[in-house]
């Protein structure tokens, strides 16, 4: 890698489009397999791995809508419509197996997905506007006919795939990029973007940085482990106002509640006490057949007249209440969203809360990031969140260096912007006087650390962004939240272990049906061609760590 000048980072080009099943989100550009097939995809901040719709899932009671592959993000090949990922096609697919899609296993049972390896491109934007793409071979690319993932997703994890019929595990496609020297570091920066925004704001995706423009009165938090592959926070309080109640508290919990940002499911996974707060507060309807919660038509004109604001505290990964956090405000448009084909045949109010079945299920879902900026550290396990600024029109996209870049290729990582960043050093001159101010400041709090041991009633000391900042320019960037860290229940590692696939889950691999047709599937069945087929029962199937 020295050998090799720092790559700038990679700024993601959006499909300049809506997309969705239970909302209109911003998608994102990528291609697959040779020739190449176009898609419209998801950000999931859970995966690490490339998850696309395979034309069974267009199958069964959907065979009679016409656009079913385009309502699913799949673009037409050739002026010909597609209905998803034709495997068949691709001179460069190389299949393993079917696989439980094991990212999402918590939120939804019996996913499947056909493995195998392919090449993908990510489509970019540049400040020429010219046709740009980063491509790598041989990356971990999963179909699925599920109803539940209605269209395809780009994982932005770390964690490498391991399949019980290979060897060797499957890098990451973030960990690709950056060891082919196409990306800058292990970072992302994302938000979802925002339909209702006036204009329409598209989503903001950036590999190797983040744009600093984007994001306003942040904090930092530790992830908590060297292999944590789960966002974690604390939701200290909600607190909504102009609502049907008036100004009214929609959190009544003894403790902060640790919850899981994830951008793959669009809703907010909530207690049943908390949901039964935003039901009342906003005359919701639970609907017992979709898990949803539905805005009839008095009250969906009612709240868009009084346009009730949300605001969301948001703190570290901790049970323990701290004065470190930032607010995250929406307003009602951020939740009035309309569900469709396959969960409703014709357009449907409601708002974005799922009942969490158990505490691994809470999770804030990518109708959180509409009014959310995040920059997840990979490389330092740390996460900056703060409100989202909404614009299309300028930028400040800043470049992360790893924590360790000795190659003399590039300079070395410092700290730059309201995010926690770390821009390109300029000179030695300016690298070696932050590390004179580093020394200092780290003195500073080993003193104030020592002093605070003496008090048995002092709360560790928690890192704050300008904190974050400093410290990862010494590549050592103190996880002081450790002794206290809530690790999610469904936490993923830096190895995803995938499972084979059950008999009935691969003669199924459906989802959600449409709601007055529960008892038919989806689609068809998907058959299992690969030639490990028959050696499937012959390896040990290893569960998560």
């Amino acid at each position: 890698m020295s050998n090799f000048a720092t790559p700038l980072p990679l700024e993601l080009s959006p499909s300049w489009t809506f997309d969705g099943d239970d909302g209109s989100w911003s998608s994102f550009a990528l291609t697959v397999g040779s020739p190449a097939q176009s898609f419209r995809v998801f950000p999931s901040t859970s995966g690490s791995e490339v998850w696309l719709p395979l034309p069974q899932g267009c199958q069964g009671i959907l065979s009679g809508v016409g656009d079913c592959g385009d309502l699913r993000g799949v673009n037409a090949i050739n002026g010909t419509a597609s209905s998803g990922f034709q495997t068949n096609v691709s001179s460069t697919w190389d299949l393993i197996g079917i696989y439980d899609l094991a990212a999402e296993q918590n939120l939804f049972d019996n996913i499947s997905g056909q493995y195998g390896l392919d090449r993908v491109s990510l489509e970019l934007l540049t400040e020429s506007n010219n046709n740009s793409s980063a491509t790598v071979d041989a990356q971990t690319v999963a179909g699925f006919a599920s109803g539940d993932l209605w269209l395809g997703s780009l994982g932005l994890g770390t964690a490498q795939a391991n399949f019980t019929v290979q060897n060797e595990n499957v890098p990451s496609l973030l960990e690709t990029l950056k060891t082919q020297n196409l990306s800058t570091s292990l970072t992302v920066g994302y938000a979802a973007g925002a339909a209702y925004a006036s204009p329409a704001d598209y989503g903001s995706l950036i590999l190797g940085g983040y744009d600093q423009s984007r994001n306003d009165d942040n904090i930092t938090i530790s992830l908590g482990g060297a292999d944590n592959q789960t966002l974690g926070v604390s939701v200290q309080n909600i607190l909504a106002e102009n609502t049907i109640d008036g100004t009214v508290s929609l959190f009544q919990q003894p403790a902060p509640l640790i919850a899981t940002i994830d951008s793959t499911t669009s809703q907010l996974w909530l207690p049943q006490s908390l949901c039964d707060l935003f039901a009342s507060a906003f005359g919701l309807t639970y609907d017992s057949v979709t898990g949803l919660y539905l805005v009839n038509d008095t009250i969906h004109n009612q709240l868009q007249q009084s346009n009730p604001t949300i605001t969301f505290t948001i703190g570290p990964n901790t049970t323990e209440t701290d004065s470190i956090n930032t607010n995250i405000v929406f307003h009602y448009a951020a939740f009035d969203l309309q569900a469709g084909i396959p969960i409703y045949n014709s357009s449907t109010n409601y708002f974005p809360l799922r009942v969490a079945a158990n505490e691994s299920q809470y999770t804030l879902g990518r109708a959180f990031l509409q009014e959310a900026y995040i920059f997840v550290d990979w490389e330092r396990q740390g996460l900056t969140i703060g409100q989202v600024v909404h614009q299309n029109t300028t930028k400040n996209i800043v470049p992360v260096l790893p924590p360790s870049n000795n190659g003399g290729g590039g300079g070395e990582a410092l700290s730059s912007g309201a995010i926690a960043g770390i821009a390109v050093g300029a000179s030695v001159g300016i690298v070696s006087a932050v590390g004179i101010l580093l020394f200092c400041i780290l003195g500073s709090r080993r003193r104030r650390r020592r002093m605070a041991e003496d008090d048995a009633d002092q709360k560790p000391e928690i890192e704050t962004a300008d904190a974050y900042m400093a410290e990862s320019k010494s590549d050592a960037y103190l996880t002081e939240l450790d002794s206290k860290h809530v690790r999610p229940q469904h936490e993923l590692m830096s190895e995803q272990v995938h499972e084979l696939a059950e008999e009935n889950k691969r003669s199924e691999m459906m989802g959600t049906p449409l709601a007055e047709m529960a008892d038919q599937p989806v689609g068809s069945e998907l058959e299992d061609s690969s030639d490990f087929a028959d050696k499937k029962k012959q390896h040990e199937v290893f569960e998560l760590p």
